[in-house]
């Protein structure tokens, strides 16, 4: 809906295609739990999924899936030695499990009436909840569809607000 997916899987081809030992973990699945966690286009093995799910449960008092998720995705880079990882946020935001890591780059590419009931009912409360993900220091590009004050605001001090046609 929001574009997430496909910017992930792009960004992650370009890196492989650069050399690069990419991690890429993406918030939804098309036929299998796997395709969610990839090293170079080669999802998690399902041998990898059971350890590494027997490894980080009883970490959790009340696990969450996409939480456990995350988890078991970052816990597979580290073990695996990626050379970067292209993190896609679940709900996106504040409150999202993938929002734990500083990232070297930050993504929104639009904001949209999803999740309503989590993330508010207005784009503008939605832009709000998803500016979250900004942090000092790192660099951030903003869809088009993306441009709400919430957003530029957080992001004008590292690149000026007209890129969004913003005065």
């Amino acid at each position: 809906t929001n574009g997430k997916g496909t910017v992930a899987y792009k960004m992650a081809a370009v890196l492989e295609e650069n050399g690069y030992r990419g991690g890429l973990f993406t918030s939804a699945h098309v036929k299998t739990y796997r395709e969610r966690i990839q090293i170079n286009r080669v999802k998690i093995s399902e041998d990898d999924v059971a350890q590494g799910l027997k490894k980080i449960l009883p970490l959790f008092q009340d696990p969450k899936f996409f939480e456990v998720t995350t988890l078991l995705a970052f816990d597979y880079f580290a073990e695996q030695e990626v050379d970067i990882a292209i993190v896609e946020a679940g709900l996106g935001g504040y409150f999202d499990a993938t929002n734990i890591i500083t990232p070297i780059l930050s993504i929104i590419t639009s904001v949209a009436v999803d999740h309503a009931p989590i993330l508010g009912n207005t784009l503008e409360q939605i832009a709000e909840q998803k500016s979250g993900i900004i942090k000092k220091g790192v660099p951030v590009v903003i869809g088009k569809s993306a441009c709400y004050d919430s957003i530029t605001k957080k992001a004008c001090p590292l690149y000026p607000a007209q890129l969004c046609g913003i005065k």
